[in-house]
Order: structure tokens, then C-alpha cells, then sequence
């Protein structure tokens, strides 16, 4: 069905277009910038693997930045591969529990890392609305949302973009709320749905990030050069097409494009960003093959950064994971001293998942 949705969206987004021109802008578009793009989406998503990295020295790890940036890009090279775009997060909890780490942590810093990139999302978007809000100020819907419902001659970039910001501080303390909630009470409902993952380990590792909260901010700060870097790879390939706008334009509407990536719309917002392209960047001095040209070289860019992880999927078997005990953490039973683990070490299992919930 998102495929379906997708290519239905694609085919009106191309409709609004030009495609001779569309495909004159993509040939005439210059490498360099393009290059610089390319540098700058690699330098986001490796910003998640520092961040991840940060979140699990809390649990008692240290993970090899190597080892991080390696598993990250396999889990970026999955996202874009698998539609449901979390195969790469579990990818990511499996192949740590394959080096000793107890399952349930693993998951545990996989859900925190995504919680410390959405608050950085947050941030992201109030600076760059703020910045750039004297260039939003006025500019108005494009013409074909207009025709398409008429009330939509009113909609301004500047409420829309100040809505969205709105929307997503209420989500943020919304379901931060709720997992809270959830921590400190056991977590009975989610039992139910756990499929027979012990939750109770899992909430008990949550606790863990509630008492290192420096930790999270850490890697929420890490995690706030990913939509920035992502703002001026936009701007980049803009560039590279001989558009002339502001970068603190791509800053502001970065935030929408990512937040579109994860709506279960279409497969890896195909469709939905050519669309957004359009009503974003046209008001403001793209033409409509402008604006699309930049969203299919985004999707080009990001597919192409995250191919990376399919040969780093061969290598990597000399970085190692490293546990330590942490104060106040109540490790019974685990090694102490440092103690190192080999990459591709088969400790999952029942073994694994027990030293979670005892340790928990």
C-alpha cells in the first residue's frame, strides 16, 4: 500500500513539472557541490554513530567508534533497503547482543539514541525557525494546493513551519511522558505486547539513562549536527543546481523532510518529499523542476551514502567491545576489569538475555 501511495504521489509530483527540463537541471547539475552534499549527509549519520556510542558507556561498554560508525551504516544501508525503515534498529540490537551485550540494553540504547535524535530534531527546528523566519514571513502556499482545496489560500510557510514546531514539542513531551510512566511503573500493559521480550529488563535499562541524564544530553548535542549537516547538504545540491537561496531556507524545512522519511506514507518518503519539495520551495524561488530535482538528488545522495554499509558489512572483525562495571548499576555475576569481547562473539541467547535481567 505504500508503494502504491508512494508512486501515485510521485506521478502527481512529476505531472507538475516539466520532465525535459527536469532531466536537462539533473544532467547540467555540477559534481562539486554535489560532492560537498555527499560529505555532509556521510557526516550526519556518522554524528548517530558517535551518539550511540556516548549512550551505551552508561550500561557498562565501550564500543569501538569503528565498531559504532560499521554497525550504523549497516543500519542506515538497511533503513533504505527494508520499506518499514527499522531494520537497521534491529539490525543493530542483534549484531550488539552478538558481541555481549545483553539484549535488552542493546535495545535499550537503540531506543534512547533514536530519543536523543528526537530531541535534537526539536532544537534543530526552533533555532533554524527562528533564524529564518524573516525569510519565511508572507511567502504563501504554491498555486496547485490552491486549486486543489481553495481554503488553502490562506496557508502561510511561516504557520505551517511555527505548526509543525508546535506539533512536535507536544509529541516529544507527549511520549516522553508516557515511557516515563512506563519506567517507573513496570510496564504491565506493554508485557502484553512484548511478544515475550522481557520488558522488565528492558524498563530496568531505561532506568540507567534516568540516572546518567548527561549522558542523554550528550548524545541529544551530538545528535544536533545531524539535521544541520543535513541543512547544508540541501543547500549543497541547490548549488549544484544554480539555485540561489539561503541556507537557513533548507535548515528550516529539514526537520519536515526527516520527520517525512518516518511517516508510514510511502516507501522512504518517495512521493511524499517531491510533493513537499514543491510546496516548500517553490513559494520562496524554485520552480517546481528545481524543487523536484533537489528531492530526487537527495534520494540519489542518501542512497548512495548508505550503500557504504554493505561492504562495511564484510569487515570489522578486529574491533571489540569492551565491558566494565559501572557504580550502583548491581552487576552480579558480570566480569569485571575491562574484560573484552571480540567482534562476531556468539553470546546471545538465553545466556545474554538473562545476564540483562539479572543485572537489571
Amino acid at each position: 500500500m505504500r508503494l502504491a501511495l508512494g508512486t501515485a504521489l510521485l506521478v502527481w509530483a512529476l505531472s507538475l513539472v516539466e520532465l525535459e527540463d527536469l532531466g536537462g537541471l539533473l544532467v547540467r547539475s555540477r559534481p562539486l557541490p554535489l560532492a560537498e552534499a555527499f560529505v555532509l549527509f556521510l557526516g550526519a549519520a556518522l554524528a548517530s554513530s558517535l551518539a550511540w556510542q556516548v549512550l551505551l558507556l552508561p550500561l557498562g561498554f565501550r564500543l569501538h567508534l569503528g565498531q559504532a560508525v560499521r554497525l550504523s551504516m549497516i543500519g542506515f544501508f538497511l533503513n533504505n533497503l527494508i520499506p518499514s525503515g527499522l531494520g537497521g534498529d534491529v539490525y543493530r540490537v542483534f549484531a550488539l547482543s552478538g558481541f555481549g551485550v545483553p539484549r535488552v540494553q542493546a535495545a535499550a540504547s537503540v531506543v534512547v539514541e533514536r530519543w536523543s535524535a528526537f530531541l535534537a530534531l526539536l532544537v534543530a527546528t526552533g533555532l533554524s525557525y527562528a533564524a529564518a523566519f524573516p525569510l519565511l514571513r508572507g511567502a504563501e502556499a504554491p498555486d496547485f494546493l490552491k486549486s486543489l482545496w481553495p481554503p488553502l489560500i490562506h496557508l502561510r510557510l511561516d504557520w505551517l513551519m511555527g505548526l509543525f514546531l508546535v506539533a512536535l514539542a507536544l509529541a516529544f513531551a507527549g511520549s516522553t511522558c508516557l515511557a516515563l510512566s512506563a519506567s517507573r511503573s513496570g510496564g504491565p500493559l506493554l508485557e502484553r505486547f512484548s511478544l515475550g521480550v522481557p520488558t522488565a529488563g528492558f524498563l530496568a535499562a531505561l532506568q540507567v539513562y534516568r540516572r546518567h541524564p548527561g549522558a542523554f544530553l550528550a548524545a541529544s548535542a551530538i545528535n544536533l549536527a545531524s539535521p544541520l549537516l543535513e541543512g547544508l547538504a540541501f543547500s549543497s545540491i541547490a548549488d549544484a543546481l544554480g539555485l540561489e537561496l539561503s541556507p537557513l531556507l533548507f535548515l528550516a524545512f529539514t526537520p519536515i523532510f526527516r520527520v517525512l522519511n518516518h511517516l508510514p506514507v510511502s516507501v522512504n518518503a518517495v512521493g511524499t518529499q517531491e510533493l513537499a519539495s514543491i510546496v516548500f520551495w517553490n513559494p520562496l524561488g524554485a520552480t517546481p523542476d528545481q524543487a523536484v530535482a533537489i528531492s530526487l538528488l537527495i534520494h540519489a545522495l542518501k542512497i548512495s551514502v548508505s550503500a557504504l554499509g554493505a561492504p562495511l558489512y564484510l569487515v570489522g572483525g578486529r574491533y571489540r567491545v569492551e565491558r566494565f562495571e559501572v557504580p550502583g548499576l548491581g552487576k552480579k555475576g558480570w566480569p569485571a576489569g575491562g574484560e573484552s569481547f571480540p567482534s562476531g562473539h556468539p553470546c546471545g541467547g538465553d545466556s545474554a538475555e538473562g545476564g540483562g535481567a539479572g543485572s537489571a
